[in-house]
């Protein structure tokens, strides 16, 4: 079957110019939204979809406590992680804080040392 380029190009053209229109209003939307209620927003949606518990040490986030939910990049910015929803999760703010910029296998695994609930810490990770 012989398709006339000629004929699609219209429909190809104005579905690109769509694409390209939703580009340009996510971009806006992204660089005029405040950085703190996109994060709220984001910490809402992880909320909900951890089912109100922490990443980490699976608390359930209690609010004016240490066990307030704070948003936790995974891949710490200091580390150069991305502040983007996908390297960020729902912690505990004493989890974030013991975390800092560790790397998440290393903290998983020294958090209960860390945190006092074992008193002797875990054997070094294998390289």
């Amino acid at each position: 079957m012989l398709v006339d380029a000629a004929l699609h190009a219209p429909v190809r053209a104005h579905a690109r110019r769509e694409r390209e229109m939703e580009a340009a209003w996510e971009a806006r939307d992204h660089a005029t939204t405040p950085i703190l209620a996109r994060r709220r927003r984001w910490l809402q949606e992880m909320r909900a979809a951890q089912g109100e518990r922490c990443a980490y040490c699976g608390c359930t986030f209690e609010a004016g406590t240490d066990r307030r939910a704070t948003v936790d990049h995974v891949v710490a910015l200091a580390r150069g992680g991305p502040d983007t929803r996908e390297n960020c999760v729902a912690a505990c703010q004493r989890c974030n804080e013991l975390k800092r910029d560790m790397d998440v296998d290393l903290f998983r695994k020294y958090r209960p040392w860390m945190s006092g609930e074992v008193r002797s810490p875990p054997d070094r990770l294998k390289p």
